[in-house]
């Protein structure tokens, strides 16, 4: 698969990650993209500290969106 393919593969019953109080968007995002090469979409947030949705999590997430859609 070349690198710059998007594939939206998850795991089936996979674990969900849970962050509680996030401080920066930019950190929700990074761990969307290293999510989402491991084949995990269900993220989850506890009182994130500048509200959601956030623009810079999306920013971050670097094709990664499916998994920001689908926080919860």
């Amino acid at each position: 698969m070349p690198a710059t393919e998007v594939t939206t593969k998850t795991a089936s019953a996979g674990p969900a990650i849970i962050l509680v109080e996030p401080q920066l968007g930019e950190n929700i995002g990074m761990v969307a993209r290293a999510m989402a090469n491991f084949g995990l979409s269900e993220l989850r947030l506890v009182n994130p500290r500048d509200g959601w949705p956030n623009e810079k999590a999306r920013a971050a997430a670097s094709r990664a969106d499916h998994v920001i859609d689908a926080t919860r």
